[in-house]
């Protein structure tokens, strides 16, 4: 296969009827992809093997190269498709209806209440950027640095439209979608390299604290956290 076959043959296509073949195979793709992050997550990538997964995910050796056809081909897509997930599960977190201070807040708790459930993963790839070593302009890079660019996207329609509404004074949206989406992973990153011994929502509290005061919005707290987080 020329592409991932979890892009090709995804379960959530819009075909009505996928057959028993498309079904087996998105199964057993996605059973590779997730024993590839389990590897990368408990030893990093240097433990990553096509044997070594084929065996994870139940497979024979031979099996897993009618998938994937070097162990290169495979981190990517497994590090593709959990970035594709976390930008769909941040999304779907951040109510479209609320006023735009509260989606941002939205979005930025989201983002690290979501890197925090995958923080064995994240803590590998935030320590060890060897996908984005062809640089920026590489396709390795391009191919992950799409869903930083979608996120960030979100993030400058809610500025635009705060802006719009006068809730956020006049800016470069596209480059403060960029510092508040940096700010957010800084924010994860301290706690997933063990220099926050603050919880969760204290972090994220300070965090939005910091926003408001670029955003001059003074007085306002941010969205309330769940009791108990």
């Amino acid at each position: 296969m020329n592409e991932p076959a979890f892009i090709l043959l995804n379960l959530r296509s819009k075909m009505a009827h996928p057959s028993r073949k498309t079904i087996l195979l998105n199964f057993r793709t996605r059973s590779l992809l997730e024993a590839t992050r389990k590897v990368i997550a408990a030893e990093g990538f240097d433990a990553v093997t096509m044997e070594r997964v084929a065996g994870e995910a139940g497979m024979a050796k031979g099996g897993i190269y009618l998938y994937f056809r070097n162990k290169d081909r495979l981190i990517l897509a497994a590090i593709e498709e959990i970035a594709s997930e976390i930008v769909r599960r941040i999304e779907a977190r951040v109510e479209p209806s609320a006023p735009p201070w509260e989606r941002l807040c939205g979005a930025m708790r989201a983002q690290l209440e979501i890197m925090e459930e995958q923080k064995e993963l994240l803590r590998v790839l935030l320590l060890d950027r060897r996908l984005l070593r062809d640089s920026p302009k590489g396709r390795q890079a391009r191919r992950l640095l799409k869903y930083r660019a979608i996120h960030e996207a979100r993030l400058k329609h809610i500025l635009d439209d705060g802006m719009k509404r006068g809730s956020f004074p006049a800016m470069d949206t596209t480059k403060a979608a960029f510092y508040i989406n940096e700010l957010t992973i800084s924010t994860a990153q301290r706690r997933l390299i063990g220099l926050s011994s603050d919880s969760l929502a204290r972090d994220a509290e300070g965090l939005t604290r910091f926003v408001a005061l670029l955003l001059r919005k003074n007085g306002l707290r941010s969205a309330r956290w769940k009791a108990g987080r």
